[in-house]
């Protein structure tokens, strides 16, 4: 419960300014700092509703209306450490601990399925632009992983281009959940449209007559004349496995679920968020936005709480869903003032540089996408995403060191899951994503003073690693120049004289003076390279005394103002 009034205690202090009498300060850190699980689920929620923005709806309101807040500041949802901690929207992976190549490439799923064939057609798909349907499994009396009656989405690719989307969608989904995010689970299959059966009560919505009518054997097929069959007849699909709970539609990038009184952190604030505009960058997820995510009213402990799924991963990679994507995809977005009146304006003589982004020709199979002229700074989604806007350097720079740790092995494993079977499309999108994440990386470690992973040994000896030059995307630092202070915890400020101290290695030995019979201690650390002036910004490591040792509580991470286009 303290997470859940400190969160909103640090929400208020982001939007007023008060100034208290140094006698009512509160301490800085409390015993179980830092906290890494959010007590999200702290009040029953059994009360939320359906919420189900229209694909119009969200555009306008997002390219017009310009919702939620726009203002520089801190993320509202980390931790003393600066970190996201684990909740009912992010669960830590590859972020805080190693994870093998193995884990990451399995994402999310269960025991895949061995086969479809025989299962039973439920219901048509009800909304997405991506043709398919919705079956259900039958139960499978040698494996209790499968009880049967489980729902499963049906997808297929557009006849144009095989293996497009469900190659997307299985590349997506491994590499959001390895970041931390909530994803379904998701499998290729073959469906072999002889052994289809239709459930006696599937139902389908009807446009013409704007209901609900009897799904029949013509429906699915329809469906399934807009995908190419395989040598074998077969067709190549993506099984979609539903999430457990009430579906409650689509959570937004703005504001707070009004009926959840466990969502009280502005989306907008949220690091999670914030941050994934460097995810969307990386991956060309232009379809970023919320009408692609998925809410669930889930239960443990007899208690309801919202449970939030990025969803809908058709669209990145080059692949527009049902074809393959334009040129202006992530360069621009689908509706901008600016480039329109400077053609206007100079009587056709301008044009837009994306159009001449020179794409090589690539497989069918994978759509269009490309490194080379590729800026991560200056990606952009479909259409504003408030979250997005409200980026800073220290969300980029939390986020792009989940980039850094997947490894070219990790990557090509990734896409090898997809099963592309086209020559030289597998390799296209490997090669790809390799020279997207060195540049991610590039851009967003080396906008802030890039030290983290603090420890202070018992001996008194400091050490931390430079992320930037761990990632090879700097050279060394020239000097690194700490301020160290002793800490009142209680009064919440430092106290006595502060001892500087410089090395030239990530490492130091702390002043005795300082250590000695402190309970807490801080550390600013400025960094001096030439090639990047703002790593002169310091970086507040505090340390608390735990018996012998020392345990980092606090990190505190100056940045430069936000700079949004």
């Amino acid at each position: 419960m303290r997470r859940l009034m400190g969160s909103l205690a640090i929400a208020a202090a982001a939007l007023t300014v008060t100034v208290l009498p140094a006698s009512t300060a509160s301490p800085k850190y409390f015993p179980d700092d830092p906290i890494w699980q959010d007590n999200d689920r702290a009040v029953d929620a059994a009360k939320v509703g359906r919420i189900e923005d229209a694909n119009g709806y969200d555009f306008v309101n997002n390219t017009f209306a310009m919702p939620g807040e726009r203002r520089d500041v801190r993320a509202l949802n980390v931790n003393t450490l600066d970190e996201v901690p684990d909740s009912s929207w992010f669960q830590n992976r590859i972020g805080r601990a190693p994870m093998t190549i193995d884990r990451v490439v399995n994402g999310p799923d269960h025991d895949a399925p061995a086969s479809i064939d025989n299962w039973m057609v439920s219901a048509g798909k009800s909304s997405g632009v991506q043709p398919g349907f919705r079956m259900t499994d039958p139960a499978d009396k040698s494996n209790p992983s499968f009880p049967g009656g489980q729902l499963y989405q049906i997808e297929i690719d557009p006849f144009s281009n095989p293996e497009m989307a469900t190659g997307a969608e299985i590349i997506g989904t491994a590499f959001y959940s390895a970041f931390g995010y909530h994803t379904v689970d998701v499998y290729l299959a073959e469906l072999d449209p002889a052994k289809l059966v239709i459930a006696p009560d599937a139902k389908i919505f009807d446009p013409l007559i704007g209901e609900k009518r009897k799904l029949t054997i013509r429906d699915v097929t329809r469906v399934l004349e807009k995908a190419q069959p395989q040598a074998n007849g077969k067709f190549r699909v993506l099984v979609s496995r539903f999430a457990s709970g009430t579906p409650l539609g689509n959570f937004r990038y703005y504001g707070t679920r009004p009926d959840d009184p466990n969502d009280i952190v502005p989306h907008e604030h949220r690091r999670e968020l914030r941050g994934a505009r460097v995810f969307g960058a990386w991956l060309n997820h232009d379809d970023s936005r919320g009408v692609n995510s998925l809410d669930f009213l889930e239960t443990d402990g007899g208690k309801h709480f919202v449970r939030h799924y990025m969803f809908d991963f058709g669209s990145i990679l080059g692949s527009g869903t049902v074809f393959a994507q334009r040129h202006r995809a992530g360069n621009e977005y689908i509706f901008e003032q600016k480039p329109g009146w400077l053609t206007l304006a100079t009587l056709g003589l301008y044009t837009r540089p994306w159009l001449h982004i020179d794409y090589p020709p690539q497989p069918t199979s994978i759509g269009r996408i490309e490194g080379d002229a590729f800026d991560p700074t200056k990606w952009k989604p479909e259409y504003p995403n408030t979250a997005f806007d409200n980026m800073r350097a220290d969300d980029a720079f939390w986020a792009a060191r989940l980039v850094a740790k997947f490894s070219d092995e990790a990557i090509r494993a990734i896409v090898a899951k997809a099963r592309y079977n086209e020559p030289g499309a597998a390799d296209h999108i490997v090669n790809t994503l390799i020279k997207r994440r060195d540049k991610v990386v590039r851009a967003w470690l080396t906008g802030v003073n890039p030290l983290a992973d603090a420890r202070l040994s018992s001996a008194g000896m400091l050490e931390f690693e430079n992320v930037a030059v761990s990632a090879r995307v700097a050279a060394p630092a020239a000097r690194y120049t700490f301020r160290w202070s002793r800490f009142d915890n209680a009064a919440n400020q430092t106290i006595g004289d502060p001892v500087e101290t410089t090395a030239t290695e990530t490492r130091s030995a702390g002043p005795p003076a300082v250590l000695t019979g402190a309970d807490y201690v801080a550390v600013a650390v400025r960094t001096t390279h030439p090639g990047f002036p703002v790593w002169e910004m310091p970086v507040t490591f505090t340390f608390r005394r735990a018996g012998n040792g020392w345990q980092t509580v606090g990190v505190e991470r100056a940045v430069p103002p936000r700079n949004n286009r």
